[in-house]
């Protein structure tokens, strides 16, 4: 019963940050009149790389790997990934604060998924 209620917080808080990830630059752009600097390519290589790395994930990419490359694969690149995104977040949050909040939310996301599937792949 404890497990249950630790993962339906876990859920709700993800599902929190999503909702504001997605709604909080929509208020800023449109209170936001004049026309903010764009990202940086940098950022889009490492907001591209976090994605591409969700979707692999989401398709069972890691299926098609051995068992040992995957494991030794999986936890690196996803933390990697997400200190990459969090670096580009707060570079790019005194540049671009609408393109910054959503790649914030997304590392955020992708931190606590990554924390909860090494605590599960622990058990």
């Amino acid at each position: 019963m404890f497990i249950i209620g630790i993962s339906l917080i876990f859920l709700m808080v993800v599902g929190i940050i999503a909702f504001l990830t997605f709604f909080i630059p929509v208020f800023i752009a449109v209170r936001k009149v004049q026309k903010g600097n764009p990202p940086r390519k940098f950022s889009y290589v490492i907001v591209g790389l976090l994605v591409f790395h969700w979707v692999f994930y989401l398709v069972s990419g890691y299926a098609l790997l051995p068992t040992n490359i995957a494991n030794a694969v999986f936890i690196p690149v996803w933390l990697v990934l997400c200190v990459a995104g969090a670096i580009t977040a707060i570079y790019e949050f005194k540049n671009n604060k609408v393109f910054a909040i959503p790649v914030a939310g997304l590392t955020i996301i992708s931190l606590l998924l990554c924390i909860f599937i090494y605590g599960i792949s622990k058990m």
